[in-house]
């Protein structure tokens, strides 16, 4: 059977909400004071993590051929084993693949820093991360949205990723492999991990668009 035709993106544009890195960082409007230095510190260092951010992405276009009470199956034959997911996607005629990834500079500094004894800085690099790694999905969403719009459907308004709930982390090397994201530089652990860490795999399905 055909392989699915995967598009890659190279030095997506992204800008992560930097309320949400801070609210990752624990810090709540009206309750968490920051001082005048305290804001510029966190400013810095998420404006470093984002420079050191080299956003790429992928995804894919999959027909459902069936959907049972516990599974999903792909045109191609792939089965996803959740009844979560086969819920998530009970009114979705087709599934996009998708995955993010910032490289592995950012990884690094993230390590490096805490290795350093600057804890501090490598937390906000880790917030800022994750945060711009989810910016990166959100993003080639809306330009998925975009293209099955012309055709009156619509994605999902949310995604789901392997590990979540009773969708199994094994999932991972299953999409993984359909993306062929070696080709984005990124590897998958024995245990199913992404590397570089700040790399993520999501699923959303296409269905009918609703006004």
């Amino acid at each position: 059977m055909k392989a699915p035709d995967v598009k890659y993106f190279e030095h997506i544009p992204v800008v992560p909400d930097r309320n949400l890195i801070l609210t990752r960082l624990g810090y709540r409007k009206g309750i968490t004071t920051l001082s005048e230095k305290d804001i510029l510190f966190v400013d810095a260092q998420i404006n470093r993590a984002l420079l050191l951010c080299d956003a790429r992405g992928a995804f894919c276009y999959c027909r459902i051929s069936d959907r049972l009470p516990d599974r999903v199956v792909l045109e191609n034959g792939t089965e996803l084993t959740s009844a979560k997911l086969a819920s998530f996607l009970e009114h979705s005629s087709e599934v996009v693949l998708m995955a993010s990834t910032l490289g592995r500079v950012i990884s690094d500094a993230i390590a490096g820093a805490i290795k350093n004894g600057n804890a501090a800085a490598g937390l906000i690099y880790d917030a800022a991360a994750s945060v711009t790694a989810d910016a990166v999905l959100d993003w080639l969403m809306s330009l998925i949205n975009k293209t099955v719009g012309t055709k009156g459907k619509a994605l999902t308004r949310r995604r789901f990723s392997p590990g979540y709930g009773d969708l199994e982390l094994f999932h991972q090397k299953v999409i993984y492999d359909i993306l062929d994201l070696k080709r984005m530089d990124i590897s998958i652990t024995d245990k199913f991990m992404l590397e570089p860490e700040k790399s993520v795999i999501a699923i959303a399905g296409i269905e009918v668009a609703h006004e």
